[in-house]
């Protein structure tokens, strides 16, 4: 048996750990089946958001068009986008091996690893023992059971990075921030898309009124059907044929395309980890327990990002991976802090959020003041002909500190970070309206929400 005293299971938010381990002289063990960066730079975020990056450009010529420029997408040249995405994530594996070879004590096993029982990991055929271990192997597609999809040749996020031509149509199950970037991606390279979701609304963790605006605005290029459950999956010479049923008429409907896409939510790994072998419990999602130090219910195993299922997004994972390093080696007591981390939904309009949602913090008993400020109450805004998008502020009336903030719109996710860094020292709306922001600039769409409330 070797021993370590670190073992690391996923090398996404876990190359975090293994530099803290090094950091500290501590020998790690790095276990990693798949391609080194995690889900966000192979499968996730990063070649996802090189795909959108032309599909920004495309749909843009409206805004043009309204503005008084005509013009027209001469081409797009699919095969070149989807290269483009590949060989950037090549290079940046490549960097990521070389960087994990050059961190001192630090063996990388390039296969599965799964618990055989409380400290004792087996990869590559070697039993290996971890002081401490860290679980970081992250989520993947939930594929629900739907009649018949096991006969389909669907796809998922990971798998249509694969594409190598463009369907003429498609399906996509789901209407989450996974579905609604890809069907504004297929829309825009010229795809016919079909949004199917569920629910009565896309995007439900968002705020209702932005769930809206981003169904008027997507509709313009995607079918949305919302309120509709698939309930099977069959083929049709080259189409595929999905069959659901309204949630509220129960009458049944069938929709055709060449290709479909299950983007229905993520699931845990934990169990291909088999971590009930080592007592490490679950909850009823199947996702890892975790305290606020990112401690398993085993005082020496840590779960972060995914896999525990409390803030699926990179940038949190990161965070955890921090609080985790820290509690361990160095004994600390740090608690992980979810109240600001923030989230963007690249979309066209593009989303982004922090904090509460105006329902969330009514539940909360707190006495809440609101403001929806339209892009169009800032020069900037007005510029733009921007008529859509706007920012929703959430404050505590007797406080003023800033329980949340939601947008949609143009760069949504880079005017979000003021708020963000507003909430984290402080909270108090008064750090935003005592700063002084560039005029004209889309900027003054952030102290203007708060404005409104005085």
């Amino acid at each position: 048996m070797l021993k370590y005293d670190v073992i690391v299971l996923g090398s996404g938010c876990g190359l975090e750990i293994v530099e803290q381990a090094a950091a500290h002289g501590l020998t790690t063990a790095l276990i990693e089946p798949g391609a080194l960066g995690g889900t966000c730079l192979n499968l996730g975020c990063i070649p996802s958001k090189m795909l959108i990056a032309p599909a920004d450009l495309v749909a843009e010529t409206e805004r043009a068009a309204r503005l008084g420029v005509k013009m027209s997408v001469q081409e797009v040249d699919f095969p070149t986008i989807m290269h483009r995405m590949r060989h950037s994530r090549a290079e940046s594996q490549q960097r990521l091996e070389q960087r994990v070879k050059n961190e001192q004590g630090t063996h990388l096993y390039s296969t599965a690893g799964e618990f055989i029982k409380t400290g004792i990991i087996q990869a590559d055929h070697e039993e290996l023992e971890g002081k401490q271990i860290f679980i970081a192997a992250g989520a993947r597609p939930l594929i629900p059971p739907i009649h018949g999809l096991e006969k389909v040749d669907y796809l998922t996020n990971e798998s249509v990075l694969e594409l190598e031509e463009l369907p003429k149509s498609i399906i996509i199950l789901g209407g989450g921030y996974i579905a609604v970037e890809f069907a504004h991606f297929f829309a825009a390279m010229g795809s016919t898309v079909t949004i199917i979701e569920m629910a009565d609304r896309l995007v439900t963790g968002e705020e209702p009124e932005i769930s809206r605006v981003l169904q008027d605005e997507l509709s313009r290029r995607v079918h949305i059907v919302t309120g509709m459950k698939a309930e099977s999956v069959s083929t049709k010479g080259a189409l595929v044929t999905v069959t659901g049923r309204n949630q509220s008429t129960n009458k049944s409907s069938t929709f055709e395309a060449e290709s479909l896409m299950v983007a229905l939510g993520r699931r845990s790994n934990a169990d291909i980890l088999h971590v009930e072998r080592a007592d490490i419990k679950t909850n009823s999602h199947g996702f890892i327990e975790v305290d606020e130090y990112m401690n398993t219910t085993q005082s020496n195993v840590y779960a972060i990002g995914d896999i525990n299922g409390r803030s699926m997004f990179r940038h949190s994972a990161n965070v955890m991976a921090l609080v985790g390093a820290a509690n361990a080696f160095d004994h600390d007591s740090i608690p992980m802090d979810y109240s600001a981390i923030p989230h963007a939904v690249y979309s066209y309009p593009q989303i982004a959020s922090v904090g509460l949602t105006e329902a969330q913090a009514k539940a909360a008993k707190y006495d809440v003041i609101t403001s929806i400020t339209p892009y169009t109450d800032v020069a900037k805004g007005e510029a733009l002909d921007e008529q859509a998008g706007f920012a929703k502020a959430i404050v505590d009336k007797k406080s003023e500190r800033i329980l949340g903030f939601h947008i949609i719109g143009p760069s949504a996710p880079v005017l979000i970070q003021e708020v963000v860094n507003a909430m984290k020292s402080g909270g108090n709306m008064d750090e935003i309206l005592r700063a002084i922001h560039i005029h004209p600039s889309l900027t003054e769409l952030i102290p203007s929400a708060f404005a409104d409330m005085r």
